[in-house]
């Protein structure tokens, strides 16, 4: 699987408008999105998405944002994009600034082997070889992201969220290159590059 890391939390989830037109992307089987909120869903560039005949999958609150209603999924739903089998999994967003709640949050795990959390900052039962990591938001610490990628048994973590608070993830690597019990590999990408996983 090839993996592009766009700005903030888009790999091939939550396009969030910041990247540009939809041409940019290339040609797409479909955009996901995992919660509404700017720095991960644009109705705008949905919209360009949606007219292009892309299809769009998202959660009912997300759906809710949209002009055009998309492929609304739920918690443990399965489907296919192209060669890709996806699960939807839903976990809290992380609280906000002033200690509410966040929006309702889907976490998407792809081919079994790859998960990209949202703004879900922990997930009992999960267990894959691959994820995109938070490593900082409005209620991520540092600890917090290491505990995430450690519950789910990661054995590489692509860091995610941090172009708009400005975290430096190859300080998070330094930090858990440090901890024994943190034996899993930074995978860090800049906006634009790729890996293979």
């Amino acid at each position: 699987m090839k993996i592009t890391r766009y700005i903030q939390s888009c790999l091939l989830i939550d396009p969030s408008g910041e990247e540009g037109s939809p041409s940019k992307f290339g040609k797409l089987d479909a955009v996901i999105y995992t919660h509404e909120h700017a720095d991960h869903f644009s109705p705008e560039l949905n919209e360009q998405f949606v007219a292009a005949g892309v299809p769009v999958y998202a959660n009912a609150s997300t759906a809710g944002q949209m002009k055009s209603q998309p492929n609304v999924v739920g918690d443990g739903q399965e489907f296919s994009v192209g060669a890709l089998k996806i699960k939807a999994i839903e976990l809290p967003h992380c609280l906000l600034p002033d200690g509410s709640d966040g929006p309702q949050n889907t976490g998407y795990l792809i081919n079994g082997s790859l998960f990209h959390p949202g703004d879900g900052k922990e997930l009992d039962g999960l267990q894959v070889d691959n994820m995109a990591l938070p490593i900082t938001g409005p209620d991520v610490s540092m600890k917090d992201c290491f505990a995430f990628a450690k519950q789910v048994q990661a054995k590489v973590v692509i860091p995610i969220h941090y172009d708009k608070i400005g975290a430096n993830p190859e300080t998070y690597a330094t930090f858990a290159g440090r901890f024994p019990q943190f034996d899993y590999q930074f995978k860090i990408l800049n906006v634009g590059q790729s890996a293979e996983l």
